[in-house]
C-alpha cells in the first residue's frame, strides 16, 4: 500500500499543476505532471492490474460527467475550445482522485452515507477553488451550481469508493 500521506502530497501536487496549467493556457502541463504522478503511484501499488482498471474506470466515469456538465452549460473551463469533451487536464484530475481511493482515502470504504457527506462538501469546494483560482467560469447562479455539484458529488464518492472496493472483480471482466 502506498503511504497515505505521500498518496494525498502528490496528489494535492497534481491538482495545483492541474489548475496552474489551465489558468496560464498550458492545459499539457498539469496533464503531464499528473500523469507522471499517476504513473509512479500504479508502480508502488501492492496490485498494480487492480488499481489501474479502478484508475481508468473513475477517470472515464468522471470525464464524462464532467463533459456533460460542461455540455448542459453548468460550468465552462478556460482555454477549452472543445465544445463535447472536458479538457484533459480535468481527466487528469479524475485520474488523480481515483489513485488516493484506496490509500488517503482508504477510511472512507464502506462507508457509503459518510463518502456521500465528504462529497456533498468536498466536491464543491474543489470547483470553487478552480472557479477562484481561474480555471473554471460557472455559468448558472452561483449558489444552483455548488448545489448541482453537491449533490452530484454525493452520489459520486460512494460509486467511486464501491469501484475501489470491487475491483478485483472489476479486472476479471
Amino acid at each position: 500500500m502506498v503511504n497515505p500521506v505521500f498518496n494525498i502530497v502528490s496528489f494535492y501536487f497534481g491538482w495545483f499543476a492541474c489548475l496552474f496549467g489551465a489558468t496560464q493556457g498550458l492545459p499539457w502541463l498539469g496533464t503531464a505532471i499528473m500523469a507522471a504522478l499517476v504513473t509512479v503511484h500504479i508502480f508502488l501499488v501492492d496490485r498494480p492490474q487492480q488499481e489501474l482498471m479502478l484508475i481508468v474506470i473513475v477517470c472515464l466515469f468522471g470525464t464524462a460527467i464532467d463533459s456533460i456538465l460542461m455540455i448542459s452549460g453548468l460550468y465552462v473551463f478556460v482555454y477549452h475550445t472543445n465544445s463535447f469533451i472536458c479538457p484533459s487536464w480535468m481527466a487528469a484530475l479524475w485520474a488523480g482522485f481515483a489513485s488516493t481511493l484506496n490509500h488517503s482515502m482508504r477510511w472512507m470504504k464502506g462507508r457509503y452515507l459518510l463518502g456521500a457527506v465528504f462529497g456533498a462538501i468536498g466536491g464543491p469546494v474543489s470547483y470553487y477553488a478552480g472557479l477562484r483560482l481561474g480555471a473554471v467560469n460557472f455559468l448558472q447562479p452561483f449558489w444552483f451550481t455548488l448545489a448541482s455539484l453537491s449533490v452530484l458529488w454525493s452520489l459520486i464518492v460512494p460509486s467511486c469508493l464501491w469501484c475501489a472496493r470491487n475491483a478485483g472483480r472489476l479486472t476479471r471482466i
